[in-house]
């Protein structure tokens, strides 16, 4: 190899560390085929190895050890090795290139055919040349570094030199402080703790772990390695626990920092003792257990700060485990038997005598050892169960307080039974062992019970205790039977039915959905039928409930979907939910909004449940769409002989296609193509369907024309638009072709008078449009049926069309507008020239909102074509022209049409988009303050709040115009609703947190002045955000 490549690489090192880097990769591959020899490499390098200029040295070191480090480990002999190693041993005496000799020597260490002897020379010159405190933590990493792959690889190696090695380390880590170095230097304590012959080592081993106890770091903000207080704080743990013979030093030395009035440093302590007796093993803990205890007890008789007394429950549970380890009974004369003894000797007093403020924590401890093991939890409940039960007794002379404490000892003992013997609600059965519990069942299932059933109402803190007990019980394995399940299930029941309290009955209901979770049948054969005897009867005359049950409608409803958890429980609730609609649907206006609850309430389980992959969404689909649409439709028709109007009331209907919508969009397209026909069908050509009952099939056929001129019933199009909004867009629809269908919709919409159905008919224009256009037909829409709706707005006088078909052009356009079509522009554009138009002109300002409005229906929830930028291009093209035509405006009902439309539109603008705008249209914002429309003022508002954070020092050129507006809009009056004057509130409260105060102070005295008003508002709301708007403003100085 000539010098002219070592020197090529000895200049790109400092210059082009990537260019260095391959080339060294380059000299190992001529070493790997031969076209290199080793020994010519060195050689070559030789001069440069032993040059007087430090830099010069580095790399020349550098350039070996890259070239090691990219040899395959069974490249180079033992021989090679040994040369090597010799030669880098020596150059660890070189202090200033300490890092490149550490970084050839560990590439030695990982190559296959190195000796013994060799290792034992790195370790040995590790140890002898190198003073770790000359040099920065950097180089003391490399060192570290060393012996981290010397241990790793050659373990055994290093054992046969165990002296020499341990001596060495102690040497080497005396007084490190850096924390990256300190993780290998931990590690590196560890193994030798557990693998080599320390027996004379042991205590001064633990003194270099120890005296990093406890950890106090704090990673600086801009730490390059991500080192944590909590990863430092591991691996001194476990070099700590490494080894039984640090235990004589271990447990006295910890015990004593528990004294730190540091709460840090006690919890530190406490896991460092957890994870000691976890390592250390029965034995060893067997001769230290009434140290730790004694250490550990006041904190938790005594309530320490914090959560110190229950990591310290969790450890006294560790210790008991370990001490039970291997132990089917307690053993006579058993470390176990007598710490089991000393607790329950110390603890059992104070638990049971009720009076004490001790009695509670000496519960918790005596509950934590017996929740450690089957053995304990026999022994202790043994002990300790019968004389509490006896405390319980309602007939006892023990206060209700006093009974709610020894409630409360008992059930720790029942949560310490499931975490120890398992629950109904895990997967997998922890235990096959009988319950310690057991023997004392039925003596807790009535106290529980009695607790529960007798105590007077007004003791809700004790009916919660007692709840939560029969509940837990309840849920434990193999503990209460089906009948007793079932009278917790009934005593539930009746408390949601009966109970006023709502944290009772919130309790009791969420109790109900516990149980149901882990056995179905008591939700449907018990808790159903209860809830549902509760319901109104209508035919009976009680259309409120008021007849049948304490609790409104309403409750009972939202109970029954709360316990909907699963796809069987709802199947069966919806059949008789269903079954209840007929008779609550007779009754015109007294059973409307029980009907409509019925409905919401299958709505609001669907909803919550609608991202649930366990639920089967098809079967839902075929089950309810066909079921809701035929019972809407007959109804309306009165095809029955009885007479249902609460059922095609318009908001019943508009349950149903929320209903329908939502199952449509859930399921697959391959599902939706057999509906999409029975669906049109139905709607529009008229046939015979199956989403209708077979028994009204032909009737509905003959007589249902809903998009024939003069329709009768009306209302029912929203049905047919909410389940074509929820088909996939690649589902055909079958029609002859989308264009044609969407045509043929615009003079039924133009001639249809009915609210709901035009609309329903604008969004269905609307979604074909977007969904199942392609670019041809877009462009032949608008140069046909778009062209022809202009017109009408150009060359009609008859107002009512021209009405009619801007609002329907509005539409279309949004669905231009959702995919970014430009073409749309010159029609958008015309539509803003309607804002001056004396009579369109209030038209086309609700109009520019329609197009880029957020719509529940046209959404991409229904698979609506959106494109990213859509808001953001139609904003850009119409805001200039906005205010430009405002500003050439000189009449005022133009100027004011141009603000509501500038408001309207800034209703569904995200601040992004509106912020780089904000400067041009803030005078308009401004002015649309003054306008009486409440909702062109709130859009306004919440404008300026949403955008203050960013726009603050533009806002500020403007208080003298804005605050007075605002204080205006919080005054009570038609057009300030409490929206609106809890929006100018919140907006005047937000300029303190974003504009300087120098810059408020001003008006700071006259904002309070005329705030003081709007402390005596009718509204609540109002009042409270008028207190904190006031609070804000007298905070300013502070």
């Amino acid at each position: 190899m000539s010098k002219q490549v070592i020197d090529q690489y000895l200049v790109l090192l400092e210059g082009s560390p990537d260019d260095s880097d391959q080339l060294a990769q380059q000299i190992s591959n001529d070493i790997q085929s031969g076209s290199v020899r080793l020994v010519d490499f060195v050689q070559n390098l030789g001069q440069y190895l032993t040059d007087e200029d430090v830099g010069i040295r580095r790399k020349s070191l550098s350039c070996i050890s890259t070239v090691l480090t990219k040899l395959p480990a069974a490249q180079l002999n033992s021989r090679q090795i040994t040369m090597l190693s010799t030669f880098l041993n020596e150059k660890l005496d070189d202090e200033e290139c300490l890092t490149e000799a550490s970084a050839g020597l560990i590439a030695l260490i990982t190559m296959e055919s190195i000796s013994a002897s060799s290792v034992k020379d790195i370790a040995s010159a590790v140890f002898t040349k190198i003073d770790m405190k000359k040099h920065p933590q950097g180089v003391r990493y490399s060192v570290y570094q060393i012996m981290d792959k010397l241990i790793q690889k050659h373990l055994s190696t290093l054992k046969s030199i165990n002296e020499t090695t341990i001596n060495g380390l102690l040497q080497l880590i005396s007084g490190e402080k850096d924390p990256r170095n300190l993780i290998v230097v931990f590690s590196l304590l560890k193994i030798i703790a557990q693998e080599f012959e320390i027996h004379d080592f042991a205590e001064p081993l633990f003194d270099a772990s120890f005296c990093y106890f406890p950890i106090s770091f704090r990673p600086p903000p801009d730490d390059p390695y991500g080192i944590t207080a909590d990863d430092l704080k591991h691996k001194l743990r476990d070099a700590i626990s490494a080894s039984t013979l640090f235990a004589p030093f271990t447990f006295s030395s910890l015990v004593e920092k528990l004294n730190s009035s540091s709460v840090g440093v006690k919890k530190d302590t406490i896991l460092s003792i957890s994870a000691c007796i976890e390592s250390y093993g029965t034995v060893v803990v067997g001769n230290y257990w009434e140290k730790i205890f004694n250490s550990l007890k006041f904190e938790v008789l005594h309530e320490g700060e914090e959560d110190i007394p229950d990591m310290i429950c969790n450890l006294l549970k560790v210790l008991t485990r370990v001490l039970a380890f291997g132990q089917l009974r307690v053993i006579d004369d058993s470390p176990l038997e007598a710490f089991l003894k000393v607790v329950t000797a110390e603890c059992k007093p104070l638990m049971i005598n009720l009076e004490s403020r001790q009695c509670k924590p000496a519960g918790r401890i005596l509950s934590s050892i017996a929740e450690a093991s089957y053995v304990s939890f026999d022994a202790v409940a043994e002990d300790v169960i019968p004389p509490v039960l006896k405390l319980v007794d309602f007939t006892s002379s023990a206060t209700l307080a006093q009974q709610k404490i020894a409630l409360e000892s008992l059930m720790a003992f029942v949560e310490a039974s499931g975490n120890l013997y398992g629950w109904k609600m895990e997967a997998v059965r922890t235990s096959k062992r009988e319950n310690g519990l057991l023997p004392y069942k039925d003596t807790l299932f009535e106290i529980f019970c009695k607790g529960f059933v007798s105590v007077p109402a007004e003791e809700v803190s004790f009916k919660l205790l007692a709840l939560q007990g029969v509940v837990r019980m309840s849920l434990l394995h193999t503990f209460l039977d089906e009948s007793e399940m079932g009278l917790v299930v009934q005593y539930l029941d009746e408390t949601v039915l009966v109970e006023q309290n709502e944290t009772l009955c919130s309790a009791a209901l969420s109790s109900l959905q516990a149980l149901g979770r882990v056995k179905a049948d008591l939700i449907l054969n018990i808790a159903f039928p209860a809830f549902l005897s509760q319901l109104p009867d209508p035919e009976l005359g009680d259309v409120t409930g008021a007849q049948t049950s304490k609790k409104h409608f309403r409750v009972i409803l939202s109970a029954l979907a709360d316990l909907c958890f699963s796809k069987g429980i709802f199947d069966i609730l919806t059949v008789r939910l269903l079954n209840r609609l007929p008779s609550a649907a007779k009754f015109d206006d007294k059973s409307a909004t029980y009907t409509q609850s019925i409905l919401a309430t299958i709505l609001l389980v669907l909803q919550r449940n609608a991202g649930d992959s366990d639920w089967d969404k098809i079967f839902f689909f075929e089950s309810l769409v066909p079921k809701l649409t035929s019972i809407t439709i007959t109804a309306a028709l009165e095809l029955s002989s009885q007479s249902y109007p609460a059922i095609y009331a318009p908001a019943s209907v508009r349950i149903v296609a929320k209903i329908v919508n939502l199952l449509v969009r859930s399921v697959p397209a391959d599902s939706q193509v057999d509906f999409a026909i029975q669906l049109f069908k139905l709607f529009y050509l008229s046939e015979e369907s199956t989403l209708i009952s077979e028994l009204y099939r032909s009737q509905v056929a003959t007589v249902f024309k809903p998009l024939a001129a003069a329709s009768s019933p009306e209302g029912l199009l929203e049905l047919f638009t909410a389940a074509v909004a929820g088909l996939h867009c690649e589902v055909k629809l079958p029609v002859s072709s989308a264009f044609q269908f969407a045509s043929d919709l615009i003079p039924v919409t133009l001639a249809n008078e009915n609210s709901r159905d035009r609309l329903a008919l604008l969004r269905l224009i609307t979604l074909v449009v977007n969904k199942w256009f392609s670019k041809n037909d877009e462009t032949k829409y608008l140069e046909t049926i778009v062209d022809g709706l202009r017109q009408n707005l150009t060359n009609s006088n008859d107002i009512e069309l021209c009405i009619g078909s801007l609002e329907q052009l509005s539409w279309i356009l949004k669905a231009y507008v959702l995919k970014s079509n430009r073409q749309a522009f010159e029609s958008i554009e015309q539509i803003l020239g309607l804002l001056r138009d004396p009579d369109m002109g209030a038209y086309a300002s609700k109009s520019c909102g329609i197009m880029i409005s957020d719509d529940e229906i046209v959404d991409k929830s229904n698979f609506v074509v959106s494109r990213l930028l859509s808001k953001q291009s139609y904003f850009s093209f119409v805001i200039q022209k906005l205010v430009d035509g405002f500003n050439s405006s000189v009449d005022t009902v133009p100027k004011k049409n141009y603000l509501v439309a500038l408001s309207t539109i800034l209703q569904y603008m995200p601040g992004k988009i509106v912020l780089p705008q904000l400067s041009t249209f803030l005078p308009l914002l401004l002015q649309s303050l003054s306008l009486d429309d409440a909702q062109v003022k709130l859009a306004s508002i919440d404008t300026i709040s949403a955008t203050m954070s960013d726009a603050s020092s533009l806002m500020s050129e403007h208080l003298s115009t804005v605050i007075p507006r605002l204080l205006m809009a919080t005054t009570p009056k038609p057009s300030n609703p409490a929206g609106v004057r809890v929006a100018a509130l919140n907006a005047l409260g937000i300029f303190t947190k974003t504009i300087s105060a120098d810059t408020l102070r001003p008006y700071r005295a006259d904002i309070i002045r005329k705030l003081a008003p709007v402390l005596d508002d009718p509204k609540r709301e109002v009042r409270k955000a008028g207190v904190d708007c006031r609070q804000a403003y007298y905070a300013m100085d502070e």
